[in-house]
């Protein structure tokens, strides 16, 4: 009997710190880019879900996934273009932008803020690459990343002329959890 107790206790203890919270449906992806040298195109990929893992307060793991048929970019042909067209995100081949996060490194917290590093897998348009981001856990229920995704790497664009759509593209995350 005393056994099973002690056996209970830990389990017990162990789920106390383990946590997994799911992504709230407010969580978005918004983007910059580039577009005939002189404008910026700005626009928001909605549609998040996943999850992200806590042991004893600290994140160590984390995935998710957003849903392309709900880009959009503030001009309804271009948001069309960028679903539809094979050089795009060919939303009806692959509609999904995903990200797996296969280590998540602790940097440290201050000011409040906890910073982590992530090594994952993004795949775009069906094509995954390797990524290292950075995170920063703003509040409980808040986690930020901003990075810049090379669109050659994904073919993302292809045949489009760095001039007409620029080489990178500045990418916020905002993830809220529940």
């Amino acid at each position: 009997m005393k056994k099973l107790s002690l056996f209970l206790a830990v389990l017990f203890a162990g789920s106390v710190y383990a946590q997994t919270k799911s992504f709230a449906s407010s969580s978005k992806a918004t983007f910059e880019v580039g577009n005939m040298i002189f404008n910026t195109v700005e626009g928001t990929i909605a549609g998040a879900r996943g999850t992200a893992e806590y042991d004893e307060g600290i994140l160590v793991a984390i995935a998710g996934t957003l849903d392309a048929n709900t880009i959009k970019s503030g001009n309804t042909t271009r948001d069309s273009h960028l679903k539809d067209k094979e050089e795009f995100f060919n939303t009806r081949a692959t509609p999904r932008i995903d990200f797996t996060a296969k280590e998540v490194v602790f940097v440290g917290k201050s000011s409040g803020v906890t910073t982590y590093k992530l090594r994952g897998s993004l795949t775009l348009r069906g094509v995954s690459n390797e990524i290292e981001i950075e995170v920063e856990e703003t509040s409980a229920n808040h986690l930020v990343s901003t990075f810049t995704v090379n669109r050659d790497l994904w073919g993302l664009g292809d045949g489009w002329s760095k001039t007409i759509i620029a080489r990178d593209i500045e990418v916020r995350v905002d993830i809220y959890l529940e």
